[in-house]
Parts: structure tokens; sequence; C-alpha cells
């Protein structure tokens, strides 16, 4: 009996000790997600200042329209902002692509415009009809190698720049402004 009262003791050790380590550790994990709770919730000093600097901005009745500010904002930086411009048809466009590699067929149907000034109009007329055919073949390349991701863009960013400076590397002059895609329609089949 007085070995079984000794190992009865010896176990209730370990039990008791097993169970104060578990308990540190769930605090620990408690601690460290409060933490990390708050150093993500609590605002950095920048914010903080931001916030008080608009808080004190709406008493004094200074607070403008971010959104109306941003759109002027960015009025004045475009380079067409004080200048007349006219937009040009650049043509129809229909463009199919076979890719043998995963067995599709890419087609790609739309209207380009492109936007000039009011000043070029006359000479753009001119190198645009010198080299319609030159442009058409820029174009219809540029759709060719662009890939499903750049054709997928909501805004056609980069496809626009490429077409943009073709453009205007085939009239000889950077007379395009700015390319803009109508009715633009992409299938991948």
């Amino acid at each position: 009996m007085a070995t079984d009262k000794a190992n009865g003791e010896k176990s209730g050790k370990k039990i008791g000790l097993l169970g104060l380590i578990k308990a540190l550790a769930f605090i620990s994990v408690i601690v460290v997600v409060e933490v990390v709770a708050a150093s993500v919730l609590i605002p950095s000093a920048q914010d903080a200042e931001m916030s008080a600097r608009k808080l004190v901005a709406a008493r004094e009745g200074e607070l403008e329209d971010e959104n109306a500010a941003a759109a002027e904002r960015a009025k004045q930086a475009s380079p067409l902002a004080d200048k007349e411009t006219l937009e040009v048809d650049l043509g129809r466009f229909n463009v199919t692509r076979y890719n043998p590699e995963n067995d599709t067929t890419l087609i790609v149907d739309f209207e380009l415009f492109g936007v000039v000034l009011a000043d070029d109009q006359g000479s753009f007329a001119t190198h645009f009809e010198r080299n319609k055919v030159r442009l058409r073949e820029q174009v219809i390349m540029t759709l060719g190698s662009a890939d499903s991701t750049e054709l997928t863009d909501a805004e056609l960013g980069l496809l626009k720049r490429r077409i943009l400076e073709k453009t205007n590397r085939a009239l000889g002059k950077p007379l395009v402004q700015e390319v803009l895609f109508s009715k633009f329609n992409f299938v991948e089949r």
C-alpha cells in the first residue's frame, strides 16, 4: 500500500506539472495573438497625424472633396488638358491567331481610334493615308504577339502603349497622343 501511495503522488506531480505547462502555453498563445492584433489595429503615427489634420480641417470647414481634388490634379497633370483634341478612326480589326502549344484559337475583334491634336489633324491625315497599310500591319502584329493576360486587362494599358508606340513609328511622327478601343471582343477557344 505504501508503494501505491508513492506512485499516486508521483503521477499527480507529473499531471500537475504537465497541466501547468499546458496552461502557460495557452496563456502565451493568447498574449501573442493579442499583441499581433493590437499591432495590426493600432494606427501608425503617420495615420494618426493624418486623421488629426483631417479632423481639424473639418472643424474649420476647410475639408474639400478628395475625389474632386484628385480629378483636378489628374486633369492638370494630363498633357492634353489645355489642348483641343480630335478622335480619328484608325480602323476596324479582326485578328485570329492559332496557338499550337495549347491547341487554342484566339479571336480579337475591335475598332481602334486615335486622339490627335486639332493642330496636327492635317499632318495626321497626310501621314495616315501614306502609311495606312503599315499602320494596320503594326497593330495586327502587336495583337498577334499579345498574350491572354494583356488582353484580359480591364484597361488594356500595356496593349494601348504598344499600339501607340508602333502607330507613331509607322506614321513617322508622334502625331497620335492616345489610342482608344471600341467594341473590344476577345475570345479564346
